[in-house]
């Protein structure tokens, strides 16, 4: 009976194994063949698309500097390898595995599957750099074009003398060169701080194969009386330069007279005037006269200066870096000079320039800097207006910015009772705990007042045997006596109220 019980169990056993191995579905008849399953995600059904991973902008580098040359595959590739058209084919495999010296393998590859690194860049290395990716059936491939770069040669200002010498008013044309480059360079003109480069134009020329480039900017420019003695120069900047290098040359602008004509307000009668004509002038003045007359048309400027003409008078002082003042005094001012057109006028090599001066007893206007004149409002001397200079306008700004900061914080402080602004406490808690004191301190003033009030009164109607101490009392004259209820210096010091709050 046991092995029936046994033979059975294994016989299921058996029956159970073979429906899980072969699991059938519901729908399908059991004898029917099973169709071929399709699927777009299945594995080795259908192949998946392959394409490049590249970045085919161009590179810059400078020599000895290493460079990473992407290159990643999407898909499934068989190999892969670089070409730039100078050596053979340089196959990625043989990077990775180290046979190839100056190569070695990228640190990520995820992506970048055909990748490598170029250790240290030379000047052969220049040129463009060739992917391929080869796939059943087919190959991809992409380029890019590496720049190995060249130092730019010096720059040269090419001047026919230095320092360049113009002539106010002249357009002159000024050339500068840089002779080989690679890739091209960038040239700025300067005049002082002033830049030109607006005024200029660039010419790039290949002088090979290799994309080495030779330079030439030429600046057109009209120089004026003020650029005098300020230099010019041609600044090249590079991707190969921690700073730009530079050719400069000093111009020297010879130019006629040139200055402001002088208006003096404010003169009173009587004064001994002196006026003062600032101006400069290269080369220095051959010829300075001077002149007046009622008006400025009658002017002739034909007395010679320094000189004297009743009470005119004339001075001539040479500064420095070519600056000249001519001064022109009248003694006791009246109000037929008020009415004179005073003019003087300063030639030299390259022409004349005419100045006038005018004086006034009127007040100064508003603007007392019109265009074109020296205004003051004293009778002593011309005084320089300047402007203010930037750095005492960054000081102005800084003082009144702090001015806001501390109003700001003291209203803050204010607000928020912080340090001087803060309650005293202590005080506070004074008054609050003898509120009650001093209410009791008037209530018992206030009866004793009334007290002295009726015994006052009990005195002029003869009821008060004797007066107390502290109470003011009236005799029978009604004459009050030496007493004085509002004298606390009685009162002990505890019972006082603190007020000092």
């Amino acid at each position: 009976m046991a092995s029936r019980k046994l033979l059975l169990s294994l016989v299921c056993l058996v029956c159970c194994v073979s429906v899980i191995a072969e699991p059938q579905s519901p729908l399908q008849a059991p004898n029917a063949a099973s169709p071929p399953v399709v699927s777009d995600y299945s594995v080795g059904t259908q192949s998946q698309p392959v394409s490049i991973i590249f970045d085919n902008k161009q590179t810059i580098v400078n020599p000895g500097e290493s460079l990473n040359l992407d290159c990643g595959v999407s898909g499934d590739f068989r190999y892969c390898h670089w070409e730039t058209g100078k050596q053979n084919a340089i196959q990625v495999q043989d990077v990775y595995d180290g046979y190839i010296e100056g190569l070695s393998k990228p640190q990520i590859t995820k992506g970048n599957e055909c990748g490598i690194v170029i250790d240290a860049v030379t000047i052969e290395d220049h040129g463009p750099w060739t992917c391929k990716v080869f796939v059943i059936g087919h190959t991809l491939q992409n380029s890019k074009n590496v720049t190995v770069t060249i130092k730019p040669t010096s720059p040269i200002l090419e001047v026919a003398r230095r320092p360049l010498i113009v002539t106010e008013g002249d357009t002159e044309t000024i050339s500068c060169s840089v002779a080989a480059a690679r890739p091209r360079v960038q040239i700025h003109w300067f005049l002082g701080d002033e830049d030109i480069t607006y005024s200029s134009r660039v010419e790039n020329s290949l002088t090979d194969n290799m994309g080495t480039y030779k330079s030439i900017s030429t600046l057109t420019h009209m120089f004026k009386a003020w650029h005098n003695k300020k230099p010019l120069h041609c600044i090249v900047s590079h991707y190969t330069l921690l700073s730009p290098i530079e050719d400069f040359v000093d111009v020297q602008v010879k130019y006629k007279p040139w200055g402001k004509d002088v208006r003096l307000y404010d003169i009173r009668l009587g004064d001994d005037v002196e006026a003062k004509v600032n101006f400069s002038s290269n080369p220095p003045p051959s010829d300075i006269k001077w002149g007046y007359a009622p008006s400025y048309e009658q002017v002739a400027a034909v007395l010679p200066v320094p000189g004297e003409e009743g009470r005119y008078s004339t001075e001539m002082l040479t500064l420095e870096d070519g600056s000249y003042s001519v001064i022109l005094r009248v003694l006791g001012f009246d109000e037929m000079d008020a009415r004179m057109s005073f003019h003087i006028k300063v030639a030299n090599d390259i022409g004349a320039r005419d100045f006038t001066i005018n004086l006034s007893t009127d007040e100064a206007p508003n603007d007392q800097l019109a265009d074109g004149y020296d205004n003051v409002a004293t009778s002593d001397q011309i005084q320089s207006q300047e402007p203010l200079s930037s750095g005492t306008l960054a000081a102005i700004v800084v003082v009144v910015l702090l001015v806001i900061l501390v109003l700001l914080c003291a209203v803050y402080m204010k607000y928020n009772h912080l340090y001087c602004f803060a309650e005293r406490a202590e005080s506070k808690a004074y008054i609050q705990d003898h509120a009650a004191e001093a209410g009791d301190f008037q209530h018992t003033l206030g009866a004793h007042n009334n007290e002295a009030v009726k015994a006052s009164n009990d005195q002029l109607n003869g009821k008060l045997e004797k007066p107390e101490n502290n109470v003011t009392t009236l005799n029978g004259n009604g004459k009050a006596t030496a007493i004085d209820h509002n004298d606390f210096s009685t009162v002990p010091a505890e019972e006082r109220i603190n007020t000092d709050v």
